[in-house]
């Protein structure tokens, strides 16, 4: 009973260790939230900040205005009395999130009745119905409001040099023609807490960098872009997300008080927008980015603009939402003069002018302007459009010389079309080893075309693929031509009418795989593209368990997509078909590494998340440099398993595998990194040589060179070349194929065939002498070893030293050296025979003196190790009283006892 308590009270003295920490001292009460980025260079608005919209608290992150309660881990677990909020903390410009934790136990109210209760969670006792009390918390993430997620879905931004210098910088930058105008047209969509940003720019070259600001001026979120992934490439556009919005930032959405800011590498070479609702954009089927006629040379106001295109194909018209800006000088603006614009949508080449209109605008402003144009067109007008043969020019008509202009583009919007592809469920069943499984994703290439990507599984070889509308089952483009034999089907459509065109931004368009063993198929579904899914391709899982609680696994099929961004976190999504998971019977993703395909290859398995839904997305923080080595050089797989039964589901690998550069360790040739002890891995670890892993602590003769000894030791391997002992034999006799000569050969020869002897799993030949191989230090060569030719047993015994002639305390231990000698220069100095030091020939030079454990002095030096001298100052001479040694390679003076300089 005694022992137990005194465990408690160890456990108690720990933790009030943790709350002094969170609670007493003031530097501790607040911990800002480190999270990894990449740093923006230049000026203030460039440099590194941390994540501006939430707190990292472990390895949690936390919403701003978020509290909870600390989570110890075991054996304490959740304290309900430390009580933990992340709260904004204004650093210069950025606002960024701050951890800040305190003890509530005094905080708690006077129970008002006479037998209060402490209820389980909870700190304070409190009255049976009282929920007024500080130990409850404020989780803002589990509540979203349906404003959020239906009233302010889609919004718009149109960015411009406007604002961000006056117009003497402009005209200074312009005269030397370092300025030039820029624009952007964005488009953003909230979802699930989630602001999905996409943009079309003016400026060829990528920018590096997003901040997200309120009207103030005050930098919310900060985010690096990286450099263009393949949807990117092949689409013009810039696309990312801005995930976790906290609430207070969704109100600032809502109410159109934020600005997006696009940064370049010059510190003048940035644009700003702010974000509007649009009623079209939900109808939007492509987008025209306006750029101004003074563009390039940098004169005048900043003009650009973009307009909205939706299209009706039933009665064909056109509807244009338009917003521009730098159309309208001093006079109209100050004078409150009506402005006039003229609106032009021809074709490129001007032959074909399908809108030329005039409008009025009561009062024009110097900021932004929106107009609204319908228009009846033709169809062969629809498909000059849907060919993007079109361009759009707002002309000033009273300037004639303001005009901004721009071809028509694919709609701005950032999303990618997936599907997975499963067999009918008649096939599945009659013919489950050739049905049909497979994964696709398509979308809207900067020419209009459709760019397609289809892998399928199974199947009959003659099997037909096509695209069709899946409620009315109508062929729209047939893609068996580009089916190749290992079932792949990748290529480019033609261009997309009109109707097909809103049929997949509304969903409806799908597979359908024909053959004569069967068929499948699957219906396309829109995704914005972020993260996971701006990775160059997703991975397909197919079944690998014939378990009777998931029958409907013979037709099912599973898509990954996986990616990590620049702060080196891991995104994945998982789409199943054809599986259903429930609360009642979940399943579980796990990740599995295997670093290099060998004997031994130690496999590691991270349990990514239990799900009981057919689509799960989420994300890894703060994976460490060593574990993301591993997914860049070793083979990665993805396993679906039962989480009731542990049974393998499905199972696919990872075959695109990118880790940016700046996540990676610096790692020599034969290191292999170790995982951190974290729940739900399980690892293995070792040293991969030659062509194969070596347990940790193994020692292995090299496969390139039999004369040289390898060992593992912290997973990293080392070798070093046999050294062989000295023979007192006269003509010693080197056997072939081994390392070191031996003197009795007839002892050799003679008792070759009895056996050999064994040290540390190597084999020895009878009559042999070595020195043993002890790692991590190599080779021990004060220690020979014998292997006695009649009793083939190893003996062992260290170099025996000469006595000392001076004190212990002096004597010095040369590199190599197996005895310690007393110093150079002392009458009774004595040289170690496994060492050679200063010859006869001459005095050495300072660099084998160093070498040696000699020291370096400012005068004199320098000296040998162990070595005694009195030191020397210009103004004193010599100090008699001041006495110092070197041993080792540090020098040490001393004071002799009362005496004063």
């Amino acid at each position: 009973m005694l022992a137990r308590q005194q465990q408690v009270l160890g456990w108690f003295s720990v933790l009030w260790i943790f709350i002094f920490a969170f609670v007493t001292l003031p530097d501790r009460n607040s911990v800002i939230c480190a999270r990894r980025h990449l740093p923006l260079h230049g000026d203030d608005m460039f440099r590194k900040s941390q994540h501006a919209a939430e707190c990292q608290f472990g390895k949690q992150l936390r919403e701003l205005g978020s509290s909870w309660f600390a989570d110890l881990g075991p054996p304490f677990g959740v304290m309900y009395c430390i009580k933990c909020e992340c709260l904004p903390y204004q650093k210069k410009r950025r606002v960024v999130g701050k951890v800040h934790c305190r003890n509530i136990k005094n905080e708690c109210p006077k129970p008002s009745c006479d037998e209060p209760v402490l209820a389980p969670g909870r700190c304070c006792k409190v009255c049976p119905g009282d929920l007024d009390s500080p130990d409850i918390v404020d989780d803002p993430t589990t509540v979203v409001s349906g404003d959020d997620e239906k009233n302010t879905k889609h919004f718009a931004a149109l960015l411009t040099n406007r604002n961000q210098m006056d117009s003497s910088d402009m005209m200074m930058l312009s005269a030397t023609g370092n300025f030039k105008q820029y624009v952007a047209t964005g488009r953003f969509m909230f979802h699930k807490r989630n602001l999905y940003y996409s943009f079309y720019t003016s400026n060829a070259v990528r920018p590096r960098g997003l901040q997200f600001v309120d009207l103030k001026g005050n930098i919310l979120e900060e985010q690096v872009l990286a450099a263009g992934s393949v949807y990117q490439n092949k689409t013009g556009k810039i696309c990312g997300v801005w995930r976790r919005i906290p609430r207070e930032y969704r109100r600032l959405i809502r109410d159109e008080k934020l600005l997006v800011v696009l940064l370049w590498d010059k510190a003048e070479l940035t644009i700003t927008g702010q974000l509007y609702r649009y009623r079209s954009l939900t109808t939007e089927l492509f987008s025209v980015l306006l750029e101004g006629s003074n563009q390039l040379a940098g004169l005048g106001p900043p003009q650009g603009g973009t307009a909205l295109v939706s299209v009706s194909t039933t009665a064909p018209s056109l509807h244009l939402t338009i917003i521009f800006t730098g159309l309208f000088g001093g006079d109209e603006i100050q004078g409150g003069k009506e402005g006039t614009v003229s609106v032009k949508l021809a074709s490129l080449d001007g032959k074909t002018i399908v809108i030329d209109e005039t409008l009025k605008l009561d009062k024009p402003s110097a900021d932004l302007n929106t107009i609204e144009v319908r228009s009846a067109v033709s169809h062969q007008d629809l498909h000059l459009l849907s060919h993007l043969q079109l361009q759009l020019l707002i002309t000033n008509s009273k300037q004639p010389h303001l005009v901004v202009g721009g071809s028509v583009l694919p709609r701005t919007t950032c999303e990618i079309y997936v599907a997975n592809i499963v067999a009918h469920s008649t096939d599945a069943v009659a013919s489950p080893n050739t049905a049909v499984s497979g994964l696709s994703w398509v979308f809207v290439n900067k020419e209009g075309a459709l760019d397609y990507h289809v892998l399928l599984e199974g199947g009959d070889p003659d099997m037909k693929l096509s695209l069709v509308v899946d409620r009315r089952h109508q062929d729209i483009a047939s893609l068996t031509p580009t089916l190749s034999k290992d079932g792949w089907a990748n290529g480019t459509s033609s261009v997309l009418g009109l109707r097909n065109l809103d049929h997949l931004y509304s969903g409806e368009l799908a597979w359908q795989v024909v053959g004569g063993g069967g068929g499948g198929g699957g219906r396309l579904s829109g995704r914005p593209l972020a993260d996971a899914r701006d990775a160059s391709a997703p991975s397909l899982l197919l079944r690998t368990s014939n378990s009777t609680s998931w029958q409907s696994a013979d037709k099912s099929t599973g898509m990954v997509w996986a990616a990590v961004d620049v702060e080196c976190n891991l995104h994945y999504e998982l789409t199943l078909a054809g599986l259903s998971p429930t609360p009642d019977h979940p399943l579980q993703l796990y990740l599995e590494e295997v670093p290099f395909i060998a004997p031994g290859a130690p496999v590691s398995h991270r349990l990514l998340q239990e799900f009981s839904t057919s689509n799960v997305e989420d994300f890894i923080l703060g994976l460490t440099p060593q574990e993301l080595m591993r997914l860049d050089s070793g083979v990665v797989y993805f396993e679906v398993k039962d989480a009731k039964s542990g049974e393998s589901v499905m199972r696919g690998q990872w075959k695109e595998v990118t880790i940016p550069t700046s996540c990676l360790p610096l790692y020599t040739e034969n290191q292999l990194p170790t995982l951190n002890d974290e729940a739900g891995i399980s690892r293995d670890t070792g040293c991969f040589h030659g062509d194969r892993f070596h347990e940790e602590g193994a020692q292995w003769m090299s496969q390139v060179d039999r004369c040289v000894m390898c060992t593992c030791h912290s997973n990293r391997v080392t070798c070093d070349a046999v050294q062989c002992p000295t023979l007192t034999c006269d003509k010693p006799v080197t056997r072939p194929e081994a390392c070191c000569a031996v003197c009795d050969n007839n002892a050799v020869e003679t008792n070759a065939t009895i056996g050999q002897c064994q040290l540390a799993g190597q084999s020895y030949r009878p009559g042999a002498t070595w020195h043993p191989y002890i790692p991590p230090n190599g080779f021990d060569t004060c220690t020979t070893c014998s292997c006695n030719a009649t009793s083939l047993k190893v003996s062992c015994h260290r170099t025996v030293c000469p006595q000392l002639h001076c004190e212990e305390r002096i004597a010095v231990r040369h590199p190599g050296a197996c005895c310690r000698v007393c110093p150079l220069g002392s009458a009774t100095s004595t040289l170690d025979p496994g060492w050679m030091g200063e010859q006869a020939t001459g005095p050495r030079s300072k660099s084998d003196i160093l070498a040696a454990g000699g020291c370096n002095y400012p005068i004199g030096g320098p000296f040998e190790n162990g070595e005694q001298w009195h030191p020397r100052v210009y103004s004193q001479g010599e100090v008699k009283w001041v006495k110092c040694h070197c041993k080792d390679g540090k020098v040490r003076c001393e004071r002799s006892r009362g005496k004063h300089m």
